[in-house]
């Protein structure tokens, strides 16, 4: 039979080694929290005490407590790797894991799986693991059960930062966004540039906030001649769309995302048509579905690597008890040869 094995060192010892009580171990492991104030000489001897005997908190049961122990949680919707959309999170979780760094703070990423056919929550039975951490950095897509989890965490006070906005109906969500309007305006601007009379935004039929600021960007870019623009939402690109689009004089098309994009490419080949010369278009935001877009593809970067950043930064001013105004970060213009159109410079 193996011996059992040994517990660590525990406060009892190392208040016994530095000649103090377990209370006042207890109040250096948590910062002084509480309002008592620990002399710096018995705090010293206390941490001298613990690295004597290899003592090492237990920072669960600190955070369980009520104290702080300087760890953010990263939660995700979806699944991170490996998948599919990987080569999209990866930048935020970057610039997360780079601030985090920055700012003194360690990283607890949740990788709880969905159950058997099920979906993944933030919060399961009102005990979510999440509190484990200080505060926790989210991203992914909300439905309509993810949001009342979610209102739920926020409700109970846990401090929570969105990576993208995110509408919860009572509750103030910190979040840090791409200034999507101002990105669709400018590639809309671009279209129209190369002499596109009228254009067509293209999106998904999901209307996710995202979506929803992108189509806000077309309608103020086409706000002094909206009979020339349209909008059309569909759940995959058919020939009949395009043809109906060019029946209606459309010679410039905005897509939300590159699967839209190629669905339309697609969909007008098999009509005759081919990109520069019979249509143009512009990519509404970096690639999700695969690594990178083809040459030559106009579209919009985001900044997915400063979005983490700025997320993480944005939940250490709320654990410090400051004001987290939401944030929106410029995108980058990216032109391509697919704006087609006029013959005219294509300019950054």
């Amino acid at each position: 039979m193996a011996p059992p094995s040994r517990k660590g060192p525990t406060q009892r010892e190392v208040a016994r080694l530095a000649g103090v009580s377990q209370a006042a171990v207890s109040q250096v492991l948590n910062g002084g929290e509480g309002g008592i104030r620990i002399p710096d000489s018995t705090r010293q001897r206390v941490l001298q005490a613990m690295q004597d005997i290899g003592y090492v908190p237990n920072v669960a049961a600190r955070r369980l407590a009520g104290g702080r122990n300087r760890i953010l949680g990263v939660f995700t919707y979806e699944p991170v790797f490996p998948t599919s959309t990987r080569d999209f999170f990866t930048p935020f979780l970057e610039g997360i894991e780079e601030a985090a760094a920055e700012l003194d703070y360690d990283l607890l990423l949740h990788t709880r799986p969905a159950p058997q056919g099920g979906r993944r929550a933030a919060d399961h039975d009102g005990a979510s693991r999440l509190r484990l951490a200080d505060g926790t950095v989210m991203l992914g897509i909300l439905d309509e059960a993810r949001r009342g989890d979610l209102a739920q965490l926020v409700g109970s006070g846990h401090p929570t930062v969105f990576i993208g906005r995110r509408d919860l109906p009572g509750h103030e969500l910190p979040y840090v966004t791409a200034d999507y309007p101002a990105a669709t305006a400018r590639a809309c601007t671009a279209l129209l540039e190369r002499g596109h009379e009228c254009t067509l935004y293209l999106g998904t039929v999901a209307r996710h906030e995202s979506a929803v600021d992108r189509e806000l960007g077309y309608r103020a870019a086409m706000g002094h001649a909206p009979e020339r623009g349209r909008v059309e939402r569909v759940e995959s690109v058919t020939p009949q769309v395009v043809q109906a689009a060019l029946d209606a004089g459309v010679t410039g098309v905005l897509c939300e995302n590159e699967r839209l994009t190629a669905g339309w490419i697609a969909a007008a080949a098999t009509l005759g048509l081919r990109w520069p010369q019979d249509y143009g278009f512009a990519v509404l935001g970096d690639p999700i579905y695969q690594g990178e877009l083809p040459a030559g593809w106009a579209h919009v970067t985001i900044p997915r690597v400063q979005m983490g950043r700025e997320a993480v930064r944005l939940l250490a001013q709320l654990l410090s008890g400051l004001p987290a105004e939401p944030r929106s970060l410029p995108c980058q213009w990216v032109p391509g040869a697919s704006l087609g159109g006029a013959d005219v410079p294509v300019t950054q």
